[in-house]
């Protein structure tokens, strides 16, 4: 028992907490919207059950924690008299691992807009591009599908409390329509914001998809003596546009054969059934058109077997298809600007726009495609000509 004592003496380093032995690390930086660094911008680390811990940015905006229990619970803030301050909460820190917060401290009076992208499936960078004409330098974009953890992402967004939030893409749609209660938010190029419970006091959404009597106003505009229309569409997200074309057209007098697609490898023979069946083609902006693959695909089939293809933009246009009902993603980013402006300047909240269809026609035809077709465009129709 004796040697056991001393052995047991001499290898036991006494108890030590178990976060002692893997602390965490918080690091970050402050600096402005410039990103110029914020030197003397105060820290303050705390959590439930722990003191606070303050700390200084130094002369490149650098702050450091050392050796934080992991196992709490934190918050953590930033502010510089002049600017406004920002608290990130419920941070969960990791033992043996750094924690790295940056951030941007605004001042009281400066206009912040944040855009919050994903793309699924559709193409933002186009209709940022149009969005920022207007706004410029107060607009910032956060890709979610580059973030680590999109949740943490939008989460540092609500904290930093910017004017506006604009959301492109269903996911972060759903991300904000979750994490953000409390800041007007515009919702855009998401397919069809009716099937999904998105809406909120705080938010709104500009609707792409086009309103199914003014879609068949143009397509009879430039294809008067047409009756037969098809339509290839995806399945589960075009479905309200298809039921609201159906009774459109039923009012017309016009038959329309649809063909559901659930995945792009169903779409070649969908529109080979439709082959000698319909005398015009429609083709909305969805999950299964979006991409220039099925762009491609779908006006040489219209082009090969002698059908006019009445499709979503211009884009489309420069590709073959007949003519165009709907606006560029640029233009729509335009629309979107506008509507963010009034929500800026107070004169419309967003409970007031709800669901909002894009107004916007970029009415564009294929003059070499209509010579191909053999198809005259009424004298009387204002369009782009596309060759």
């Amino acid at each position: 028992m004796t040697f056991l004592a001393l052995l047991l003496a001499a290898t036991w380093r006494g108890e030590a907490p178990l976060w002692a032995e893997s602390p965490a690390t918080v690091t970050g930086t402050v600096v402005d919207p410039a990103g110029k660094p914020l030197p003397e911008a105060r820290v303050v680390l705390s959590g439930e059950g722990v003191s606070p811990t303050r700390a200084l940015a130094d002369a490149a905006g650098r702050f450091r924690f050392p050796a934080v229990n992991p196992h709490h619970v934190y918050s953590i803030t930033a502010d510089l008299p002049g600017f406004r301050g920002v608290t990130y909460d419920d941070m969960v820190l990791e033992a043996g691992r750094m924690r790295v917060v940056r951030f941007r401290l605004a001042h009281p009076g400066d206009r912040d807009i944040v855009a919050l992208v994903t793309r699924d499936p559709f193409p933002y960078d186009e209709f940022l591009h149009g969005f920022g004409t207007r706004f410029g330098a107060q607009l910032r974009v956060v890709n979610l599908d580059r973030e680590p953890d999109p949740v943490q992402a939008v989460r540092r967004t609500r904290a930093e409390r910017p004017d506006l939030i604009l959301g492109t893409g269903l996911r972060a749609a759903r991300l904000i329509r979750r994490e953000v209660g409390d800041i007007p938010s515009l919702l855009t190029l998401v397919t069809d914001p009716r099937r999904y419970d998105l809406q909120t006091a705080t938010t709104c959404f500009l609707m792409s998809q086009p309103d199914a009597d003014r879609l068949l106003d143009r397509l009879t505009a430039v294809l008067p003596g047409v009756h037969r229309i098809g339509m290839v569409y995806q399945a589960e997200v075009s479905s309200l546009l298809a039921r609201d074309l159906r009774r459109a057209a039923e009012r017309r007098g016009l038959w329309l054969e649809f063909r559901l697609c659930h995945s792009p490898k169903e779409l070649q023979p969908a529109l080979n059934s439709l082959r000698g069946l319909v005398e015009a083609l429609v083709v909305p902006d969805d999950d299964l058109t979006s991409t220039p693959r099925a762009r491609d695909r779908i006006t040489a089939w219209a082009l090969k077997y002698r059908v006019p293809l009445a499709a979503p933009s211009p884009d489309w246009v420069d590709h073959g298809a007949l003519f165009s009902y709907g606006a560029s993603y640029e233009r729509q980013g335009e629309e979107a600007s506008r509507l963010a402006e009034l929500i800026l300047r107070g004169v419309l909240q967003p409970s007031d726009l709800h669901v909002l269809r894009s107004s916007e026609v970029q009415m564009a035809v294929n003059q070499q495609t209509a010579r191909a077709l053999g198809v005259t465009i009424p004298a009387d129709l204002s369009f782009d000509q596309h060759d």
